[in-house]
């Protein structure tokens, strides 16, 4: 008689963690998130982007109100869907990578995100003929970041925290993870394409599609969504405060 294998799905420990014997005599199977998670997260982004954008643009007090309110979107639309996402039909976040890792991963993801920023510095430049006015993208955020101490330090509240944690909810946590059925190559490039064109089509894209790669493979590796919000949020603070302060 042969043995019946179990469909694969998701557990709470991951490669990066060290379990017990009990923990993982006591692990939980979750199932992967669908079409179903990424079709009604793509909807509910759309409308919440689309509200937001419609807030965002009429409210009154300059560009440091609207540097603020724009990461604030950026931040809050993408974690709203992945909520929406979340309650569909799974309702454990454990099944989009939101898992225990080891901290040496968290570490490794610091060194891959300076990576990050010092490759993004030399091709971002390069990349002005290709996308012109690719920097007056960020315009609202610098002159907001640089108005005051207060107004920087909700720019690194927003757009450094809130942002990556929202953005990596929706595009990896979602995106990435259902994409990964079909294998690494095709989950890490067509979630970080998506996740770069989501950016608009400028010079900013291809920084985004960089970071997207390795928070991707961070992902794939551990099995943890953690290792690639750490490298999103070293890189966009890591460029908010060089675009508050510049040299």
């Amino acid at each position: 008689m042969s043995e019946q294998r179990t469909p694969r799905t998701g557990t709470e420990d991951s490669p990066g963690t060290a379990p017990s014997t009990e923990a993982r005599s006591a692990r939980i199977r979750v199932t992967r998130p669908g079409w179903p998670e990424l079709g009604i997260a793509t909807l509910a982004a759309l409308v919440f982007y689309a509200v937001g954008s419609l807030v965002v643009f009429t409210l009154p007090g300059g560009v440091v109100v609207s540097g603020l309110a724009q990461f604030a979107l950026s931040g809050l639309a993408p974690l709203c869907a992945f909520a929406v996402a979340v309650l569909l039909r799974i309702r454990d976040v454990r099944a989009f990578g939101f898992r225990r890792v080891h901290p040496k991963w968290l570490l490794l993801a610091v060194l891959i995100a300076a990576g990050c920023v010092a490759l993004t510095l030399v091709t971002f430049p390069l990349l002005e003929p290709v996308f012109p006015g690719s920097d007056d993208v960020q315009a609202d955020y610098r002159a907001a970041g640089s108005s005051s101490v207060f107004a920087f330090a909700g720019i690194i509240l927003l757009g450094g925290i809130l942002t990556p944690i929202g953005e990596e909810a929706l595009f990896r946590g979602v995106l990435a993870n259902v994409l990964f059925r079909w294998g690494t190559p095709v989950a890490v490039i067509l979630s970080s394409a998506v996740f770069a064109v989501a950016h608009g089509v400028n010079g900013v894209m291809v920084n985004a599609f960089i970071v997207g790669v390795f928070a991707s493979l961070m992902l794939r590796y551990t099995r943890s969504i953690w290792p690639a919000i750490v490298i999103h949020v070293v890189f966009n603070s890591t460029y908010l405060f060089l675009e508050a302060f510049p040299a």
